[in-house]
């Protein structure tokens, strides 16, 4: 387990990547902003659906920025937001990160969106299980919730898969690109015993 002062969370060293059977998950980098924004083309349909950032299609230069800005907060420790990657092939797969938390509490948030040729395929499960481990044995975690917008069956889906329990429902909490307030069920997990036989690893 690693030893973390989180007076000093700046001064955290947090081994990178993150690597599964099929995905390699890193923070985002210079140079990243034009396959991340393929994938945000290739999606915006269902991004736009669900997703309250996702409010009109995004330049490459517009996501370039937010891949600069991104990897500013993650040497911050302030947000750490990641990019999953195909093993084999090199392509970006998805959005996903450890989000919302502080050191204090370390109480972690996860999201995350994948691609639309990804879906299906059981890449998000497997990259959510990865960061579940990630944030309970390299954070030291004390909770880990995550959120779906209500109706988003794909997204709940996933959630289950890892073992999830549900915890409540914010009702009417955020708007989505429609103008539509929905409601977002919790969940939370307080460790990851259920997952200590899942095959990942993390830094070089």
């Amino acid at each position: 387990m690693t030893d973390l002062k989180f007076d000093t969370p700046i001064l955290i060293d947090l081994p990178m990547p993150i690597e599964t059977d099929r995905l390699i998950i890193r923070e985002p980098r210079a140079g990243d902003g034009k396959a991340v924004n393929e994938g945000k083309v290739e999606t915006y349909d269902m991004l736009h659906q669900w997703m309250p950032w996702a409010n009109a299609p995004t330049t490459i230069e517009e996501d370039e920025l937010t891949m600069r800005e991104m990897h500013i907060k993650f040497l911050q420790r302030v947000d750490l937001a990641m990019l999953a990657f195909d093993k084999a092939s090199g392509q970006f797969l998805g959005g996903s990160g450890l989000h919302r938390f502080d050191w204090d509490t370390r109480i972690i948030e996860i999201g995350y969106w994948y691609r639309k040729s990804a879906h299906g395929k059981g890449y998000a499960t497997e990259a959510t299980k990865a960061l579940i481990r990630y944030a309970f044995d390299v954070l030291q975690a004390n909770k880990v919730i995550i959120a779906h917008a209500d109706g988003n069956e794909a997204s709940k889906r996933v959630i289950e898969k890892c073992g999830f329990k549900h915890e409540y429902v914010a009702q009417k909490d955020a708007m989505l690109p429609s103008g539509e307030f929905v409601d977002h069920p919790h969940y939370c997990l307080f460790n990851a015993d259920h997952l200590k036989d899942f095959n990942v690893s993390w830094g070089d």
